[in-house]
Parts: structure tokens; sequence; C-alpha cells
């Protein structure tokens, strides 16, 4: 026989399994704007019914159910969107770092502005060109020394503001990747929470949540791998190395002498995120555009020293002595030298005015006769920007071989743009198909709310129902006629 008070028992299975339901309802939409969160859901099962006893109980299956239970919490979660979404993070973070470095590159350059670099060197040449038409004049003299010194100058502000944005990158690696060490020591301290939990049997979600949220934040830092481990744990990898296994984390970090991202001390290579995309722009990016304008600086340079300082090259002051002394020397003075030095300047950041220049118009070599109106070495240096010179691994003009460099950057810079962008898009279509599965609807949890009330009151009138039963089975029974 069954209990007197197996429907009562049923009736608070139900309302048990309701109250739940609703209570779990009840946390999604309070999480509904929380960052990261991840839908839950009550997953309810029939208990184990009894047998019915009775006359025919051998002749079919006559068993009777007890109710419901919940039998788990679980999250609502696709590995698959995460994977996808981490990936596309990551790509995202490397481009956005990579377009942003370039674009300050561009700013440095200010091409096609006046006050750009090749206006810069367009005044310069235009001031010899001045020059060769007046060479006895002061006025033209002094608009080659100005227009030089603007032009040395404009050499070491690229020069400053390049290392500056060197400096500036070198200082995010060292703070992104203690950034990283913080959150991988928050996946292991959650890691060995969680093995806890799980070890007792439960289902520790939230905590879950927790670490997905820290997982989503370093893909964005670095190409990583998840990989499951016991008791609910995760192990995180970038390329071979652990950075998180279990409950234990690895340290990251920067060497600014070797420029160098370590792992545990070993070097470690990364292929993508924002680390990636800062260790690229600063010894790719940087590097490059750095060494090309230095070999723009030196080969200009040379070139311009090798037609002042020309055998047969004279200055204003040349040109007296020579009036007194046939055979005076000549000062062959270089026009740039490096800063503090009379050698020619090998960097953006060296090149400088030859001060004994800078400190007299007359030392000059606009001629190439013992006569002032003479302006055969500054008609020579008027021509020098049509002139093709050799470099590294080109023959071209000063002029061209500048274009080139800014063309280059463009080109990158437009590239990082339009990967930063498509990147962006690819992102927030992953994050939609993983927000449409694990994302908390309102309308959806307002319906399921409607759903599990009716169920709870429906329980709640069962119960009742049963009770007036009971009433009248212990109260009623035995007393007809009375």
């Amino acid at each position: 026989m069954l209990s007197t008070f197996h429907g009562l028992e049923i009736g608070k299975r139900a309302i048990f399994a309701q109250q739940t339901a609703l209570s779990v309802t009840g946390h999604n939409i309070a999480n509904a704007n929380t960052e990261g969160y991840t839908r839950q859901n009550a997953i309810t099962q029939a208990t184990n019914p009894l047998s019915y006893p009775g006359l025919n109980a051998g002749n079919g299956p006559l068993q009777i159910g007890t109710g419901v239970e919940t039998k788990e919490i679980n999250r609502i979660r696709d590995s698959f969107l995460d994977g996808q979404f981490r990936s596309q993070n990551e790509q995202q973070g490397f481009w956005n770092v990579k377009h942003d470095t370039l674009s300050k590159i561009e700013e440095t350059l200010n091409e096609p502005t006046d006050t750009g670099l090749q206006a810069t060197m367009d005044r310069f040449w235009q001031s010899w060109e001045d020059l060769a038409k007046e060479p006895d004049s002061l006025a033209a003299r002094a608009a080659v020394l100005s227009n030089a010194n603007a032009l040395a100058g404009r050499f070491n502000q690229i020069s400053d503001s390049i290392n500056n944005l060197s400096t500036d990158l070198q200082n995010q690696l060292s703070t992104k990747t203690q950034e990283m060490n913080n959150l991988t020591k928050q996946v292991s301290e959650l890691n060995l929470q969680i093995a806890k939990i799980t070890a007792s049997g439960q289902q520790p979600n939230d905590l879950m949540d927790q670490r997905d949220l820290m997982v989503d934040k370093l893909s964005k830092m670095a190409d990583i791998q998840v990989k499951p481990a016991g008791n609910g744990m995760v192990d995180i990898l970038v390329g071979q190395a652990y950075v998180v296994e279990g409950d234990q984390n690895f340290s990251v970090s920067f060497d600014s002498k070797t420029k160098q991202i370590l792992l545990n001390g070993q070097t470690a290579t990364l292929k993508s995120g924002e680390i990636a995309g800062m260790m690229e722009s600063l010894t790719r990016d940087i590097s490059s555009f750095l060494s090309k304008i230095n070999e723009l600086v030196t080969t200009f340079s040379r070139e311009v020293n090798q037609i002042h300082t020309d055998a047969s090259a004279m200055n204003l002051d040349d040109i007296q002595s020579r009036k007194t002394d046939s055979n005076a020397p000549l000062d062959r003075l270089p026009f740039f030298v490096a800063k503090g030095s009379s050698d020619n300047p090998e960097t953006a950041g060296d090149i400088t005015v030859n001060p004994l220049i800078a400190a007299s118009l007359n030392k000059i070599a606009a001629a190439r006769a013992a006569n002032a109106s003479d302006a055969g070495n500054a008609t020579e240096l008027n021509n020098l920007k049509f002139k093709n010179v050799s470099f590294s691994n080109q023959s071209t003009t000063l002029n061209n071989f500048y274009r080139t460099i800014v063309g280059d950057v463009g080109i990158k810079a437009q590239e990082a743009e339009q990967m930063e962008s498509n990147s962006e898009i690819l992102l927030q279509q992953a994050d939609s198909r993983r927000q449409s599965v694990s994302g908390v609807s309102i309308d959806e949890e307002m319906t399921n709310m409607v759903k599990f009330q009716q169920s709870y009151n429906a329980a709640s009138r069962y119960i009742s129902v049963m009770d007036e039963v009971l009433d009248k089975l212990i109260n009623g029974t035995g007393r007809v006629g009375i």
C-alpha cells in the first residue's frame, strides 16, 4: 500500500522544484547586465517511482510516480562559440595595437602639410636655388642657414617622437605582461575554488563565469589555448608553454634589454593578441621606419657634405683669402655634422648644422671659383634634389626615397586599419552568436517566470486538495450517521 501522505510528498516536491526554477530565473534576471554572466537553467527529472501493490501486480507495469526533483543547475554555454570569440579577440587586440602604432608614426611624419619633412626639404632646396641667383647675398645665405636648421630640427623631432613611441611601447609591454600575470593568478585561484566545490558534488556556475571572463580578457592579450583539466579546472597555454596549470600560474615578463617576451624565464613567441602586436610594432614597424629615416639622414648629409667640401668649393672667406694668396688653403667644411663632433651624422637624432657655419654666413660654400658672384657650388647643391644617389638597396633621389618611406607607412597603416575594422566586425558577430546562446533574454525569462509561477500555484492547489482529502479521511471516517 502507498503511504497515506504520498500525495502531500508529491506536492511538496513539486513546490520545491518550481521554487528552485523561479530562483534560477530570478538570478538570471538580476544578472542580465552582468559582464561575463552565463544564463543558467534548472534541470528537473522525475523521482524514482514506487511499485504499486494490488491484485494484478504481476500482470502489468504497475508503478506510481513520486514527483519531481531538481537534478542540476547548469550553465547554457557552448565551448565552440567560446573558442571562436577568443580567436577573434586575439586578432582584434593585435590589429588594434598595430593600427594605433602606425597611426602615431603617420602623425609624426605629418604629411602632406606645410610643416612636414617633405615641405621642409623643399624649402631647403629652394633656398640653394635662391642663393645660386645671388651668391653674395647675405639674406639668401641666411635663408639657407635657417632652412638647414629647420630641416635638421625636423629630423631631430621625428627621431625624438619615434624614440618616445618606442619607450611608450616598452612601458606598455611591461604593464601588459604584469596585467596578464594578475589575470593568470586569478584564474589559478578560481581553479582551486572550483575544484574544491566540484569535488563535493556541486556545480560552481558563478565561479566558472568569473573564470571565463578572465580567460576572455587573456585572449585579447595573447594567442592562448584553453584545455579542460580535472575537477572542473582548466589549463591555459601560450604556444607550448603553460601560463596556468591547475592551481598554478607562471610568470610572463618583458625584457627591455633583449626586447623579448619571457615565459617563466624562457623566450616565448606570441602570434597574436595585444602583446604580439606591441612586439611587432616595436621590433619591426618602428625599427624599420627609424632605420629608413636614419639611412635617409646619413645619405642626405653625405651627399650635401661631399658637394660642400668639394676640392673646388669656396666660401666667402676662401674667396677673400685667395685674393691675397692664390694657394691659400680652403676651409672645406662639412655642412651637416653629428652633434658634438665633426663626423657625418648617422641618425636622425644626431644631425645638426656645422656650428662653424651656423656662426658665420661666410662659411657657406656657394662658389667654385675665387669670385663672390660665382654660384657653381650652390647650383650643384640645388641640383642634388634631382640626382639619383645610392641607398642600401636602390638608387633614387632623396625626395623619392622619403616618399617611399611615407608611402610604405601609409599602406601599412591603411592595411592595419582595414584589418582592425574586419576583426572588430568578426568579433561582434562571434559575440552575438555566443550571447544568443549564453546571454540572458529578459523576454524569455519573463515567460519562464510565468510558467514556473503557474506550476507553483498548481502544486499549491494540489496540496490543498490532498489536505481536504486527508481531512475527510481522518476526520470523517467512521462518523456516518453521527
